[in-house]
């Protein structure tokens, strides 16, 4: 492990737990995990069409974890659909003239919690579990919390989970039931966030590192290596909703390992990141150093909203301090932030449903929102291939799914019923996004 910023060595994860996951030189909270297997083999392996991996652990040479008798997996974990949504393609063909190929990845169909939060629960479990730590302290704003309760109550951990008050009452439910303790503070995530700092350094208990977590960010990273397995082509646009920002660090990470192997299979995908309307403090920050044209030190300046009112409660980070990081990332890879209008994401998830047979949860027609909207501006271009992180489904927010009816008619009598066509609801949907 190496120092993101001063370079120091650091042996283990023994030793960055010891420091306060932290630099102990120059105090850095970013670090990175290496490998010294060699990188061919391990491609060779990924394009090999007889491969075919039952978790993300299948890529245990390239994860961060010693010795396999640790893995904590309900199993299948970041192994999921890619599907091809053509409805999607033929509406850019239609309205806007642009051939583009379109993928979801279907975190979704993660089995334990319905979320691509999954990669980070078995990853954080097995590492935890491998280094002796019995217990563990997280922020939330839901799903996360929801995934560290199974995985860490499967390692025999116990688990502090803090969360904000707008969290749904279902997650704070699926935390307890695996014996996990929640506390439902009194403010906003980062109310929750500050509670379990000053909590963990009370009883001495190790706190999560939040987005910057190096066991989070080797997680997700797999996601890349999905993509080179399962797909044609790789992908040149990345899109998912945004609260903190580990999935698209986790996917860079991947491909700097790439680069630093002197492999250049691939480009890294521009990053089209979509934050709900009412708690969009990283899409305000950008749009400001954009039409500054980016000056110095613009990374560092961003609004901070205290007690976002979002119906997006798992993207409702109002003070965004992985900005100085996901910001630059961004524009590196010459993409986009936007906010997507709240009051479209039931019909955004009405249309997947009816088109996909998929049931979204929230955050993710936030990210399929943010599709419709880049359309609209410009942001996606001939011949792109978008892959978009489906990374919850309905069952994360069962609250969501009553918003979804709209065909319902009320009777008193037979002589009020009449057969309608399911396809007579489609272009209403269409004429709605």
């Amino acid at each position: 492990m190496h120092c993101s910023k001063c370079g120091l060595k650091i042996a283990d994860f023994a030793s960055w737990f010891r420091f306060g996951q932290k630099c102990p030189d120059c105090n850095s909270l970013l670090v990175n995990v290496w490998y010294y297997d060699e990188m061919k083999n391990f491609i060779r392996m990924i394009m090999d069409k007889s491969f075919k991996p039952a978790s993300l652990w299948n890529y245990f040479d390239y994860l961060p974890l010693m010795n396999r008798e640790n893995i904590v997996s309900s199993g299948g974990e970041g192994v999921v659909p890619l599907e091809r949504w053509n409805f999607l393609e033929r509406y850019s063909k239609e309205k806007y003239g642009l051939n583009i190929i379109v993928w979801a990845h279907r975190q979704d169909d993660n089995y334990s919690t319905g979320t691509f939060k999954d990669l980070a629960g078995t990853m954080v479990a097995s590492i935890l579990k491998e280094n002796n730590i019995s217990r563990y302290v997280v922020a939330s704003t839901g799903n996360i919390g929801v995934a560290y309760s199974r995985y860490l109550a499967a390692a025999g951990i116990s688990l502090s989970a803090f969360i904000p008050q707008i969290s749904i009452k279902s997650q704070e439910a699926e935390i307890g039931c695996f014996g996990q303790t929640v506390y439902r503070v009194d403010g906003d995530y980062h109310r929750a966030k500050e509670l379990a700092k000053e909590y963990a350094t009370k009883y001495g208990i190790l706190l999560s590192a939040g987005n910057f977590d190096p066991m989070r960010i080797e997680a997700k990273k797999t996601m890349v290596y999905e993509w080179l397995r399962l797909l044609p082509d790789f992908p040149t646009v990345y899109m998912q909703a945004l609260s903190g920002g580990s999935g698209p660090i986790g996917i860079a990470k991947a491909c700097e390992e790439f680069d630093n192997s002197n492999l250049k299979l691939f480009e890294m995908p521009r990053f089209i990141l979509t934050q709900p309307g009412n708690c969009a403090p990283m899409a305000h920050a950008w749009d400001d150093a954009k039409a500054k044209n980016f000056p110095h030190g613009w990374e560092f300046d961003y609004p901070v909203y205290k007690n976002p009112v979002t119906r997006i409660q798992t993207l409702s980070t109002g003070n965004p301090t992985a900005f100085p990081v996901v910001g630059p990332l961004v524009h590196k890879s010459r993409g986009e932030i936007l906010a997507f209008d709240e009051e479209k994401t039931v019909d955004v998830a009405r249309l997947v449903a009816y088109e996909a047979a998929v049931r979204l949860g929230p955050a993710s027609a936030v990210t399929v929102g943010g599709f419709f909207d880049s359309l609209k501006l410009g942001y996606l271009k001939e011949g792109d291939i978008v892959l978009l992180n489906i990374g919850e489904g309905i069952r994360r927010a069962p609250d969501f799914i009553e918003f979804l009816a709209y065909t319902t008619k009320y009777v008193n009598s037979i002589d009020d019923c009449q057969p309608v066509a399911r396809e007579s609801y489609r272009q209403h949907l269409w004429d709605k996004i």
